[in-house]
């Protein structure tokens, strides 16, 4: 946040986007250089905004801010003096007054909102937002949500300056890191594990934060001393019964119809490795519906780029997850 450039950051499916947000804005919150807002998703965000400022805001900015003409602040709230006919805009004047203060005092702003969806306000808080970042004042702002919710609000005519925005993927977990974590674990629970069979759990996680977690539950308790082949099989099952019931039900639920249709497609393909070319002649869309529909699935973390013209599932045992809800809840595609 040293700068005023917008950025997008993509967390690999399933990653705790709260939990990033949480450690961002308690670092910042040890600071006395900043202030730290939290937004819920409500039909007054301005307003809130405008209060949380002065409420939390050290007792010298207090003083500055009850000086701003127009208006009065309280514990309870503000008020402001003069009867006007369209608050949006007015409070934007107040906002830039109260950010001129905080630029006076050497202090900055982060706003934190949780679960963002596409709403008239918080369109018009961010085009706000913009509108300051423009203006040089030291405001930030993180917004977190589902990728369907984000791509939606990124790609609002208002707010192209998102869409714009430089793209940070938080990707799958270093398999090289996990294959070293798997070894320790075991190491310091006296159980024998060769090589063989930590590279075998290492790629059967595929990378993905939760069934690292979950494998190695499942093998620790098929194993005695030794983690052997056989230890690793005997987990499967549970370990997939658990990716489907606690991950991937919740994943689908929440993609489109078309998206869920492209992955069903994939997964009736004989190839690991999916051609593009194949999803869309079974589709019957054009090569540009088609790419909006794989850039959603890759924003999601759900496929991966396998080469050029060609898909692949990122997540372990995705196609058999959807194999087997396409055949249990009688999908029809």
């Amino acid at each position: 946040l040293k700068n005023q450039f917008t950025r997008k950051i993509y967390l690999h499916k399933r990653f705790d986007s709260f939990s990033l947000l949480a450690d961002i804005t308690s670092t910042l919150e040890q600071k006395d250089n900043w202030i730290v807002i939290y937004l819920a998703m409500t039909n007054d965000l301005l307003a809130t905004l405008i209060q949380s400022i002065y409420q939390e805001a050290a007792n010298p900015v207090k003083k500055a801010l009850n000086k701003i003409d127009g208006v009065k602040f309280s514990a309870f709230g503000f008020e402001l003096e003069v009867h006007i006919s369209n608050p949006q805009s007015t409070y934007q004047v107040l906002l830039e007054e109260m950010l001129k203060v905080l630029k006076k005092h050497h202090q900055s702003l982060l706003i934190a909102i949780d679960e963002v969806k596409e709403t008239p306000e918080i369109v018009n808080l961010a085009s706000i937002y913009q509108i300051m970042v423009l203006k040089k004042y030291s405001i930030s702002m993180m917004m977190t949500g589902l990728p369907k919710n984000v791509s939606e609000l990124q790609n609002n005519d208002v707010l192209t300056f998102l869409l714009r925005s430089g793209r940070v993927p938080l990707g799958p977990l270093d398999l090289f890191d996990i294959k070293y974590r798997y070894q320790k674990a075991f190491e310091r629970g006296n159980k024998e594990i060769n090589n063989t069979a930590l590279m075998k759990m290492t790629k059967l996680t595929r990378g993905y934060a939760y069934a690292f977690q979950d494998l190695g539950y499942h093998v620790w308790q098929h194993s005695t001393d030794q983690v052997t082949d056989e230890s690793i099989e005997n987990s499967i099952s549970s370990f997939k019964n658990d990716l489907f019931r606690n991950a991937y039900i919740k994943i689908i639920s929440e993609l489109s119809p078309v998206d869920r249709k492209f992955l069903f497609i994939m997964a009736h393909n004989d190839k690991n490795v999916v051609n593009i070319s194949d999803i869309r002649k079974q589709m019957g869309k054009s090569s540009n519906y088609i790419s909006q529909y794989r850039q959603r699935l890759m924003d999601s973390q759900v496929i991966i780029d396998a080469g050029y013209g060609k898909v692949a599932f990122s997540l372990p045992f995705m196609k058999d997850f959807l194999l087997e809800a396409e055949e249990l809840y009688e999908i029809d595609n």
